[in-house]
């Protein structure tokens, strides 16, 4: 064979071997563009996407593509999380990170991790409730931890391993205290699992429960950031109940591994205007959010940081040896 063809051959075979590779930082993008969601309607994570995704319409920061949403949900995350990883390469898909982006795989054979994905920004983080049911004989977290001591009570989380296990872990070792565990698959399992009293109290995300909250059903007893919700602010932290649990999990975008830096670097410029607009404002201040970001690579190394932490803890209460 020729050096020319030789050399055509090589461009040829570098352009299938990576067809998103080229002319990106001009075309991209160029087509529909999918955002999954790793959890059923209604919950922080499906909430969070989809008000994202209405900023970067209203705003025209995609180049006036479409957007496809959709909720893979199950497996606490592990079903939509690896529908996003085996599309390694291809840039016209994104998810949103949460707490069981991390735990899940750490205590399951899911096939991925986070180092399976192409880490775009963190755009908030969100803290917990503990909270019970209205008619619950708990009116205060106190109540609640001296009644724990007699009795096995039980606290529901979603994933056997996600960020409401870590709250119900730190508040057990700061009580000096145990519960029963109970994990539910997704957020509305999770709801419906101290609707029906099946449960005692629940760990989850304040947006989870809100509605139930505003209509009286439920009682929020503690929250797990170190100041106050600006959304419930009559809603006291465990800390300043005497209780060391201060924890947030990441609210972030990441798309599946291996696609370019100039994706990556497309998506971080334009998600920093997302979160500038005013109606990303609203939403962190709706939700009680805390709107610190941390971008591109930087966000990869924070998600690494958050696994250490994750199996520190889930070391700590035997989830793991």
């Amino acid at each position: 064979m020729n050096i020319k063809k030789t050399i055509l051959l090589s461009v040829v075979t570098a352009t299938i071997a990576m067809p998103f590779a080229t002319a990106q930082a001009d075309s991209y993008p160029s087509k529909d563009l999918n955002y999954v969601i790793a959890f059923g309607p209604g919950g922080g994570n499906d909430t969070m996407s989809r008000t994202l995704v209405d900023v970067l319409k209203k705003n025209n920061l995609v180049n006036g593509q479409n957007f496809r949403v959709e909720n893979r949900a199950g497996g606490s995350g592990a079903i939509g999380f690896n529908y996003v990883a085996q599309k390694k390469g291809n840039p016209y898909y994104l998810t949103s990170t949460s707490g069981n982006f991390i735990g899940t795989p750490i205590v399951s054979n899911t096939g991925w991790t986070y180092k399976d994905f192409t880490p775009i920004g963190l755009l908030a983080q969100d803290a917990m409730f503990l909270s019970v049911r209205a008619d619950s004989p708990y009116k205060t977290l106190k109540e609640f931890i001296q009644a724990s001591k007699t009795e096995r009570l039980k606290v529901g989380g979603t994933g056997a391993a996600g960020p409401e296990r870590v709250v119900a872990a730190m508040l057990e070792k700061s009580a000096d205290t145990k519960f029963v565990y109970v994990p539910s698959q997704d957020d509305g399992g999770l709801t419906t699992s101290l609707t029906s009293g099946s449960v005692d109290a629940i760990v989850s995300n304040p947006a989870e429960v809100a509605g139930q909250v505003a209509a009286g059903n439920f009682r929020p007893l503690a929250y797990s950031e170190g100041i106050r919700s600006t959304v419930f602010p009559d809603v006291p932290t465990f800390i300043e109940q005497g209780y060391d649990v201060a924890f947030s999990l990441p609210r972030g975008v990441v798309l599946p591994g291996g696609v370019s830096k100039d994706v990556q670097a497309w998506w971080v410029a334009t998600l920093k205007k997302a979160v500038k607009t005013p109606e990303w404002k609203t939403y962190l201040k709706k939700k009680g959010l805390s709107g610190n970001t941390v971008w591109g690579d930087q966000f990869g190394t924070y998600l690494e940081q958050t696994d250490l932490s994750f199996r520190a803890t889930l070391k700590d209460v035997g989830v793991l040896k």
